[in-house]
């Protein structure tokens, strides 16, 4: 745990704690629920609960500026029947400015690896997929991969860019046979290909791991003009902006969605080597981390689906979304 319990209250800290007073004294939940959603024991709820008194976060109100965001993940969990939803607090831009995509990317990929490592551990698997918002938390996740026996198995093929993304981490995590990745590119130049790809054993391997991964991490991707896609130069602008006049609003794992979160009969999607939409949606937990206004309507495409159990945002993504 990123947490010490017994030492000044940081903002962090303050986070955790006032998550648990409101799980407790709003949602109703018991100190064992409480423990089971955020991976603690129950005794360290029980003194988060008497630390949060001491602190001042619980009054006859909760005392803290992360209350907006706890009613949000409830409003976001009831509206689009996720299990969980962690809401970051806006941080004010300058007077008439937005947060930068950047910016926000970079907190909530805090948010995601704060999550994910009170869960990650010996024999956890956890399924990637790529972009921006996966490669910034697998960063802040790399000594906890590194010295954990947990694995790591890609969802895609696109072996060059998962090594990117991983960086120095893949070193230690392969060394100790824990990093499982899809031996094709991600996109082939003929659907026969892919349908071939697929069909083979060491390609097939990979994908039941996926499948069975305890977490799925996942960005979800807007139609916009420096979109992963595009940088990867899988994609020209032109192509994206084809797909966009056909309805799509945005993509996972390089399938675009329209806005009811079905994928659109493409071209593209019988050339990519991975695992489809509808074995993502039943692993066991998928993640999904993107926030911003850009990326609105992707995300609510994708809630549509029905493709994530928990959805890592920021507060004016969230407003929009429940609004």
């Amino acid at each position: 745990m990123p947490y010490d319990i017994d030492g000044a209250v940081e903002p962090d800290d303050e986070q955790l704690l006032s998550r648990v007073a409101w799980y407790y004294h709003h949602d109703g939940l018991t100190q064992d629920e409480i423990g089971r959603r955020l991976g603690v024991s129950r005794i360290k709820v029980s003194r988060l609960l008497d630390r949060a008194k001491r602190a001042g976060v619980i009054g006859i109100t909760i005392h803290s500026k992360h209350r907006g965001c706890l009613e949000l993940e409830g409003r976001l969990r009831e509206r689009h029947r996720l299990d969980e939803a962690i809401v970051i607090p806006a941080l004010e831009p300058p007077r008439g400015e937005d947060e930068a995509p950047l910016a926000v990317n970079e907190r909530l990929t805090q948010a995601a690896a704060s999550y994910l490592m009170n869960f990650i551990a010996d024999g956890s698997v956890l399924a990637i997929g790529w972009g921006d918002t996966v490669t910034r938390t697998l960063k802040r996740l790399g000594y906890l991969l590194g010295h954990t026996g947990a694995s790591v198995v890609t969802l895609t093929g696109g072996v060059s860019t998962y090594l990117q993304m991983i960086g120095g981490l893949s070193a230690p995590i392969a060394q100790a046979g824990r990093l499982h990745m899809i031996p094709s590119p991600l996109i082939t130049s003929r659907a026969a290909t892919a349908r071939a790809l697929l069909r083979e054993p060491a390609v097939q391997e990979v994908i039941a791991m996926a499948r069975k991964a305890d977490y799925a991490l996942i960005g979800i991707g807007a139609l916009e003009e420096d979109a992963s896609l595009v940088r990867g130069g899988y994609l020209s602008n032109e192509e994206l902006a084809g797909y966009r006049a056909r309805g799509a609003v945005g993509d996972v794992l390089g399938r675009f969605l329209d806005l009811r979160g079905r994928p659109l009969e493409l071209e593209i999607h019988d050339r990519i080597v991975g695992i489809d939409l509808e074995s993502l949606s039943a692993i066991s937990r998928v993640i999904g981390v993107a926030g911003g206004p850009h990326k609105v309507e992707a995300i609510r495409a994708v809630l549509a689906g029905g493709t994530l159990d928990m959805l890592i945002t920021d507060e004016p993504t969230a407003r929009a979304l429940v609004d």
